[in-house]
């Protein structure tokens, strides 16, 4: 060895020693004058997930992992259902951050990243969850008191230009001399015969989506709500216009609503996927009858009142025993997402018509349903179906601008086109020798279905109108 290595060697075992004389000397003088000596390990604190976690995951995830949505089979409303996981299995393993999905996701290691559709969290939030996980991702302390996470409330976007509400439901009475149409917020009741407006009942969440008389004519369901917060049925007095009861147990908008033929019951269908069947005397909830996996857009009682069929986004027509609230069958042959269905008078057949344009028909026969008619109808998504009281034509609006006539082979009988927008409802009345057609434009036409004219005027239902915000300006400015 050279004399200048060992010389190196010297110089370095030299300082070494030095610096562990003056760690020693700084620890003995840190005790001598008290100070506790603490593990910086120790020292950190393991976030709260009461107080830290559960708020993130309040704000960005939420809205798809809730009892409504669970997307993934994934839940997150509470510390306990965030405990089972999804789908996809643990969303995260104590101690383990780096091999936890949860955080794999959000870092965006594995795809989708998460929030869907949205920024990724920051850095400083994903760290947190990720000290969470490593310290055993424990739930909230005996002594907090964790209530489930709420969806983050939906803001109140006002619109800043002139806005008309859409007639998004029609019902004539069983009698036919009342016309009842639906909008933003409130129901409107018609003479079809003059066009002349009788009575505005108000106080309605949102849209009106959906409108069905009692099978006497004396009250009328009007179902709607708010997407995502929760769904109602308003029942009204006809004559009266006072407002009877208010059914709510949906977690969504109510898109359809049907009054059994012996006026004992009300189904509804709704977005958050579930079909209800309610006492309609007392209002309370009868059956729930969960078996769509998207939401369910309409909802039709068979003319004997003993079955149900229901239609949805999932692509299926069920068909349902009422007295057991149990499903019959699944008819299964639509290529999209389901928006209208309608029993035949004679209840021996059932159609329906969506997304896919094409509107099917099916026998039911016992405990089953064939396919008999199919047609792709239209050149674009069918928004609307009907089947006359007569059993002889069907009747479908598009979002192609037409109104068509079929017969029951879906042979074309009549066509009305070029609609001014799009016609969202229709219904035929009981004589079947009126057609009601309401646009998205919020104006409605009442057809003869013998001629296909309009006798009446079309009728304008709902005005365009400023926002308040801007009518308050224009005000205070003319002053």
């Amino acid at each position: 060895m050279s004399s200048n290595q060992v010389k190196v060697r010297a110089v370095r075992r030299a300082a070494g020693l030095a610096m562990a004389s003056a760690a020693i000397a700084a620890f003995c003088a840190l005790m001598s004058h008290g100070v506790a000596w603490e593990s910086p390990v120790l020292a950190a604190s393991t976030p709260s997930y009461t107080a830290e976690i559960a708020p993130i995951f309040q704000k960005n995830c939420l809205s798809c992992h809730n009892s409504v949505q669970h997307k993934g089979g994934l839940l997150m409303e509470s510390y306990s259902a965030l405990l089972k996981g999804g789908k996809h299995g643990q969303s995260f393993l104590p101690h383990n951050a780096r091999g936890s999905l949860m955080v794999q996701m959000l870092e965006g290691d594995v795809d989708p990243q998460m929030p869907a559709d949205a920024d990724p969290l920051p850095a400083a939030q994903i760290n947190l969850i990720k000290a969470w996980i490593d310290a055993g991702g424990e739930g909230p302390a005996e002594t907090e008191t964790a209530p489930p996470l709420a969806t983050p409330p939906t803001p109140n976007i006002r619109p800043e230009v002139s806005v008309v509400s859409p007639v998004t439901a029609v019902k004539f009475s069983p009698d036919g001399k009342l016309l009842a149409v639906g909008g933003q917020r409130e129901v409107r009741l018609f003479d079809p015969a003059s066009g002349k407006l009788l009575a505005t009942l108000t106080g309605h969440a949102g849209l009106v989506r959906s409108l069905a008389f009692s099978p006497d004519g004396r009250q009328l369901a009007a179902a709607g709500g708010l997407p995502q917060i929760g769904g109602e049925i308003k029942v009204w007095d006809v004559r009266s216009h006072q407002l009877l009861q208010t059914l709510q147990g949906h977690k969504d908008c109510v898109y359809s609503v049907a009054w059994s033929p012996d006026g004992k019951l009300i189904a509804s269908g709704s977005y958050d996927r579930l079909v209800k069947l309610w006492d309609a005397a007392t209002g309370k909830e009868w059956k729930n009858l969960q078996d769509h996996i998207d939401a369910v857009f309409a909802v039709a009682f068979s003319p004997d009142g003993k079955h149900l069929a229901s239609a949805s986004q999932d692509r299926t027509v069920k068909i349902w025993d009422i007295a057991s609230g149990k499903r019959l069958f699944t008819l299964g042959d639509a290529l999209d997402g389901l928006t209208g269905l309608a029993y035949s008078p004679t209840g021996d057949r059932v159609a329906a018509a969506g997304y896919d344009k094409t509107i099917y028909i099916w026998d039911l026969q016992g405990d089953e349903g064939h396919l008999a008619e199919s047609l792709i109808a239209d050149e674009d998504s069918l928004l609307a179906i009907a089947w006359s009281p007569d059993g002889k034509a069907i009747v479908t609006a598009s979002a192609d601008g037409a109104i068509n006539f079929r017969n029951t082979r879906l042979d074309l009988i009549e066509a009305i086109n070029r609609q001014p927008d799009w016609v969202d409802a229709l219904d035929i009345g009981s004589d079947g020798k009126w057609l009601a057609a309401g646009r998205y434009d919020g104006t409605l036409s009442l057809y003869d279905t013998t001629t296909y004219q309009e006798p009446v005027a079309q009728i304008t239902v709902f005005d365009s109108h400023l926002p308040q915000a801007r009518t308050e300006a224009q005000q205070a400015a003319s002053r």
